[in-house]
């Protein structure tokens, strides 16, 4: 039963969303300037946090399979900002953002999955769904409902 309730949840935070805007929809209609624009220097950019998020699932899905991180990895890989500016790398990140949601829906779909640390990001990535609404905000972008 909590994996039904899961999965459910995570569908809809993709979808619908849970109290704020679809996971999804977060990242609509950005363009590269705009998902790499930080609010003040030492601030995350969009684009940073959704590499923040897609980075943790990897890790995530990596640890269920025994994979260990590099010592370094996530000094190094947490909040990475990209390394060129443009449509095609922004177009690669939402491409992975959206892989990485339907890898992690096939782990809490599965009865037999190991939810143990999937279960917690559905309340972190809505968090940091959270923070990128602020910073469309914080560019004067329309909400999203």
């Amino acid at each position: 039963m909590q994996s039904i309730n899961i999965l459910h949840w995570w569908d809809a935070a993709w979808d619908e969303g849970l109290w704020y805007a679809p996971w999804s929809k977060a990242i609509d209609g950005l363009t590269a300037a705009q998902a790499a624009w930080s609010p003040a220097p030492g601030r995350h950019s969009i684009w940073a946090i959704l590499n923040h998020i897609c980075f943790w699932r990897e890790h995530a899905l990596r640890t269920l399979r025994g994979d260990r991180p590099a010592p370094d990895e996530v000094e190094r890989r947490n909040f990475e900002s990209p390394d060129e500016i443009t449509e095609p790398a922004w177009h690669a990140t939402r491409q992975r953002f959206a892989s990485l949601h339907e890898q992690v829906r096939a782990v809490i779909a599965d009865p037999a999955g190991d939810l143990s640390r999937i279960r917690y990001l559905i309340p972190r990535d809505s968090y940091h769904i959270g923070q990128i609404m602020y910073i469309r905000a914080m560019q004067g972008l329309p909400a999203i409902e």
